[in-house]
């Protein structure tokens, strides 16, 4: 307490002498004042947490004083002191202010108690506005943020009922928030899909978030869709005490897929009709019907055809990508034989490395394997990789390899990390592992796992890499992931890349 200062008031200056002694006994530093005017004059010049304050005085009376310390210095703790027998003019203090009095004469610990426990209501009360002044701009600092948002918010109670709505709620709805309160959330939510579906109905009934969740709503004179989640709204003893909603007017969204779905009609219709075209017309001239055809020139009219089947692939990669991603995408699974699909997919590239002197090798289990494949998607998935593994190797070769599996935990630890969540790596379980390994260029440590994002490649040939959608490797996640099945890349640089496929077994 020694930092603690009393102003003590009072003209009688033998009883300002004994509380001066018996406070600083406890601890406290004191000054005082003969009378009201130099109290006052005192609490200009320095700081006192506590000032005992005499109600009889010459030229200023403590009721005076008091009322002038309580405009001046609301903070500022006061103790008034009167004569036994004046206690009403003491409570009528306290209305003006003080915290409490003594009455004279008094007892040393009787003061001392008074004095403490003053301080201490003062230093509580002080404390309780700033905590309240706390909480009150944490709450315009919620308000602020609620209703800044672009998403519509609405919190409901146990019952449904909605309590609070935000700004763009109130603009969405048509409906300002005190005419929404207390109303089933139904009736503000008017969804295309039954009440019990709502996310924050969902919540309410399992505790659980729900995220996600694409629906209608239906306004006055329109149709809204909208992407919805909700979460449990709990108190300070973590009960839940109802749900709050998010909901993000999609509207622009779906415009937005919808050019995107006409801009890939458009390929594949403008783009593929004139590609179609001009491989005819090459055609009629390598049959001779424009004139006899060298064999230089029939080489540069092959070389154009594969520059045409290129870019027909390219396209048809792109459509392929947008409709995974569109859900459009059918996967028609049935058992093949392993050996049979690879063999098929490999033979087709055999020409091409030995045109570029590199050895291409497939290596498969002695025992048949089959498993769930789409038959197409797999020869295109192995065909991008083998692709990519001819452009950009150089000398050396190329080795697809394919084993069974009895547990798939021996190689999925060597998945990158960021490749896929780490609760869906399988820890168990039959898996089939196909390779593809070159010895060329290798990829930087950094770019292993954005690899199979879209347009990837597309980014590098800024750099000078080689040309090319960047949707080849895109289009081998989707296909994977279709398999439920996992995908990624093993290199260093100058040392050649291995890209590993896993496909479940045994219906994993």
């Amino acid at each position: 307490m020694n930092d603690l200062r009393i102003l003590i008031v009072d003209d009688e200056a033998d009883i300002a002498l004994i509380l001066k002694l018996q406070l600083e006994d406890a601890g406290y530093r004191t000054a005082r004042a003969r009378d009201g005017l130099e109290a006052l004059e005192m609490l200009k010049r320095e700081h006192y947490d506590l000032v005992l304050l005499d109600i009889r005085m010459p030229r200023l009376d403590g009721i005076e004083v008091l009322e002038r310390i309580r405009s001046d210095w609301p903070d500022l703790v006061v103790v008034m002191m009167t004569a036994h027998g004046s206690e009403d003019i003491a409570v009528e203090a306290m209305k003006k202010g003080a915290v409490d009095y003594i009455s004279k004469p008094f007892s040393s610990d009787d003061m001392k108690k008074r004095v403490e426990r003053a301080i201490q209501y003062n230093w509580t009360r002080l404390e309780n506005e700033r905590l309240q002044r706390e909480v009150e701009e944490e709450r315009r600092k919620m308000e602020a943020i609620l209703h800044g948002m672009a998403e519509a918010l609405v919190a409901v109670d146990r019952q449904g009922l909605v309590m609070s709505i935000n700004r763009t709620a109130e603009e969405l709805f048509g409906v300002a928030a005190s005419a929404a309160h207390a109303r089933p959330v139904e009736e503000l939510l008017r969804a295309a899909i039954p009440p019990e579906r709502l996310p924050c109905r969902v919540v309410l009934a399992t505790g659980a978030p729900c995220t996600d969740m694409a629906y209608d709503l239906r306004l006055p004179g329109r149709t809204v869709p909208v992407l919805s989640s909700a979460a449990p709204l709990v108190n300070a003893a973590g009960e839940m005490i109802g749900s709050v909603e998010i909901i993000r007017d999609i509207s622009a969204l779906k415009a937005l897929e919808q050019e995107r779905e006409d801009f890939v009609s458009m390929l594949s219709h403008d783009l593929k009709t004139p590609i179609t075209a001009i491989i005819g017309s090459i055609d009629l001239v390598k049959e001779g019907r424009l004139g006899t055809v060298n064999a230089e020139q029939r080489i540069y009219l092959d070389s154009a055809v594969e520059s045409c089947a290129e870019m027909v692939d390219m396209i048809d990669t792109l459509l392929d990508v947008h409709r995974f991603e569109a859900g459009r995408m059918v996967t028609n699974l049935a058992e093949e034989e392993l050996g049979a699909l690879l063999r098929r997919t490999v033979s087709r590239f055999e020409p091409v490395a030995r045109h570029g002197g590199l050895d291409l090798t497939l290596t498969i289990p002695e025992t048949p394997v089959t498993f769930a494949v789409d038959r197409k998607q797999f020869g295109r998935l192995l065909g991008n990789l083998l692709s990519n593994a001819l452009k950009f190797t150089v000398d050396g070769g190329i080795e697809v390899r394919a084993e069974l599996l009895e547990d798939v935990a021996t190689v999925a630890g060597r998945i990158p990390p960021g490749a896929y969540p780490p609760e869906s790596i399988p820890r168990g379980g039959r898996y089939l592992l196909v390779a593809v390994r070159d010895t060329g260029a290798g990829i930087p440590a950094d770019s292993l796992v954005t690899i199979f994002d879209r347009f990837v490649q597309a980014r590098n040939r800024k750099l000078g890499k080689a040309s090319g959608t960047g949707l080849g490797l895109a289009f081998c996640r989707k296909v994977m992931d279709a398999h439920r099945g996992f995908i990624w890349a093993e290199s260093e640089p100058d040392r050649g890349s291995t890209f590993q496929m896993l496909f479940p077994l045994d219906g994993d």
